[in-house]
């Protein structure tokens, strides 16, 4: 049996700083009563070393069990992948350095475990976005949405094979570590393709192969109102360019991370593939109404279908079309 309960990851690429502190900070704050717990911050190759950094610097003498790993290979896939293999507690923890998780976060993860030992994977049930620096009231409903705030009433799991309105995204996310261990084993054989965020890119899917890999292997995955945090988000975040490119980003990649986890969800993505000619006849439809309308969400709206239905072409290793390639290029969401 591992000695340490909970192995607690944050993965960071050139930091605020003003973030990363509090998100240290609250780690810091964490009822650790009656628990062994490590930290590990994973430097995904900031131009700044994030151990030079004075947050880090301050913050390595209060937690001694602190350590810092370099990743050079660039994606958040593989920093998580670098943190796993360092991992040494029965549950891996993810706090990205843009969240604050309540003081009584890792306790009722210990009594969730307990009373629910079939469920593999956890996330918060109250998500709270702060706009650090603020927002455009006209995106801001939209905006909370995209970055998680969530707020449920009760426990709730499922462990169905198509993603369900109560798994855990990445933020906050607990995991058994043996499962972890088993998605880096896959990975490593090619079969998990995914980089996550790199760079300028807002390509994901790693958080959601890391609950799919669960379902597959017999266990469920849910959230608990029990489980609490902030998720902040900086000015060069919150705003209309972002919020266009993460949606993007997130939606163009789900097929993939489904039908590599779960292979027979192939003949699915069949059935939900449409022609060429009716892509490109609905996507030219919004794209008209979204150049002619001053909602924000018309064009959020555009950018969805066409990431969501392009999703299913990639999956199927189909080409995109090209007309769709002009308008995803004129819309600058890479």
């Amino acid at each position: 049996m591992p000695s340490i309960d909970y192995s607690i990851v944050i993965c960071t690429y050139n930091p605020d700083e003003r973030l990363l502190k509090r998100c240290l900070q609250a780690v810091d704050n964490l009822d650790k009563e009656g628990l062994t717990i490590e930290v590990i911050i994973v430097d995904n190759n900031s131009a700044v070393p994030v151990s030079s950094l004075p947050s880090v610097k301050a913050y390595a003498q209060k937690l001694p069990a602190l350590t810092i790993i370099n990743e050079r290979e660039q994606g958040v896939n593989h920093a998580r992948i670098a943190a796993i293999d360092k991992a040494r507690g029965k549950y891996t923890v993810y706090f990205d350095y843009d969240n604050e998780p309540e003081e009584d976060y890792l306790q009722a993860l210990e009594k969730l475990h307990e009373q629910y030992p079939d469920v593999a994977a956890w996330g918060p049930g109250h998500v709270w976005v702060d706009f650090l620096d603020g927002i455009d009231k006209a995106i801001e409903k939209y905006a909370r949405n995209l970055f998680q705030e969530r707020h449920e009433e009760k426990i709730t799991f499922a462990k169905e094979p198509e993603w369900q309105p109560c798994y855990p995204y990445g933020t906050g996310l607990c995991t058994a570590t043996f499962l972890l261990k088993e998605y880096v084993a896959l990975a490593r054989q090619g079969r998990f393709t995914l980089s996550g965020r790199k760079g300028n890119l807002l390509t994901s899917g790693e958080d959601t192969q890391m609950v799919l890999i669960c379902i597959h292997e017999g266990y469920a995955a849910g959230v608990s109102p029990t489980l609490k945090l902030k998720h902040i988000i900086p000015g060069n975040r919150a705003n209309h360019t972002y919020v266009v490119r993460l949606i993007y980003g997130t939606g163009i990649c789900y097929e993939t991370c489904v039908v590599q986890v779960f292979p027979e969800y192939v003949e699915q993505l069949q059935k939900k593939k449409i022609s060429e000619a009716k892509f490109i006849r609905r996507s030219l439809k919004k794209y008209i109404k979204a150049q002619w309308s001053r909602d924000p969400d018309d064009e959020f709206s555009l950018v969805s279908y066409i990431a969501s239905i392009s999703g299913v072409y990639l999956a199927l290793n189909k080409p995109i079309p090209s007309l769709i390639n002009r308008i995803t290029n004129s819309l600058k969401v890479g």
